[in-house]
């Protein structure tokens, strides 16, 4: 059999066993110790609590240099030129690059959003591509949750470098309202209705203290601000609640709400 590939093929079986047993053992041997490699800087990314993005990145980083390296190893044991290889690497580098810049783009966004933590999974977010809640946060883009439930996957890149507001961010919330009473006469009897409203609701936290104060008087009535500090998750349901009943209560003590009022006067010819 060797001397049939030898007379046939020219190759020396003898000699290409001799080449390729090497090469797979140090393969063999290299892909165990990136594997225990691996494992380790897995163990010690998740005692730091990095986040898991990050913690993701990291370690396909790590994988992708090493893996190059044992190609690397490899061409020296095969006698190709390292130097060669890498220039070869380099060409083809830049050539993809060029092909996928947008891709790479985003790419780079994400390892910024991940490393700079404008903001994580669960919060809610108002950006100019979109509004909601952040569900993923991927190398390539960020899916949202809208309130209507619908799925968007933005690109990185757009909502780096865009304004980007997150609601969630803090664990305190403020919420304002403004009510308008037509009648001066009824400021105090008003005041005193807002403020049960507020004492009633147990969502709304006592420190910081409870604005409640006339900010605007025109012709039309009187304007008061309301402003109450609350958790965050609990904003939407504290500004709908009081909001109704302060309206009820207004309505069910007489307060007049003033409202746009059109006087029609028919003239008749004589």
């Amino acid at each position: 059999m060797t001397n049939f590939f030898q007379e046939t093929l020219g190759i020396n079986l003898i000699e290409v066993t001799k080449m390729i047993i090497p090469i797979l053992v140090t393969f063999l041997v290299c892909r165990i110790a990136i594997s225990v490699i691996l494992k380790v800087l897995k163990k010690v990314l998740d005692r730091s609590k990095l986040d898991k993005g990050i913690t993701s990145f990291s370690l396909g980083l790590a994988k992708v240099i090493m893996y190059f390296m044992v190609v690397l190893i490899i061409a020296d044991m095969l006698s190709i030129p390292v130097s060669s290889l890498l220039a070869t690497f380099s060409i083809v580098g830049v050539a993809a690059s060029l092909a996928i810049q947008d891709a790479l783009g985003n790419l780079a966004s994400g390892a910024m959003i991940l490393a700079t933590k404008p903001f994580k999974v669960g919060d809610y977010v108002d950006c100019v591509a979109t509004n909601g809640t952040v569900k993923q946060i991927t190398f390539s883009h960020t899916v949202f949750a809208t309130p209507d439930n619908k799925i968007i996957r933005v690109p990185n890149s757009q909502i780096l470098n865009s304004v980007i507001t997150n609601f969630s961010e803090t664990d305190k919330r403020r919420v304002d309202w403004t009510f308008k009473i037509a009648n001066r006469k009824d400021e105090e009897r008003a005041r005193q209705l807002i403020s049960a409203v507020v004492e009633k609701n147990t969502l709304i936290l006592d420190d910081p203290e409870v604005f409640l104060r006339p900010t605007v008087f025109d012709d039309s009535g009187i304007v008061f601000t309301l402003r109450v500090w609350v958790k965050s998750g609990d904003y939407w349901t504290v500004y709908h609640d009081v909001l109704e009943e302060v309206n009820h209560l207004l309505d069910a003590n007489g307060i007049e709400i003033p409202s746009n009022k059109l006087d029609i006067r028919v003239v008749e010819k004589r």
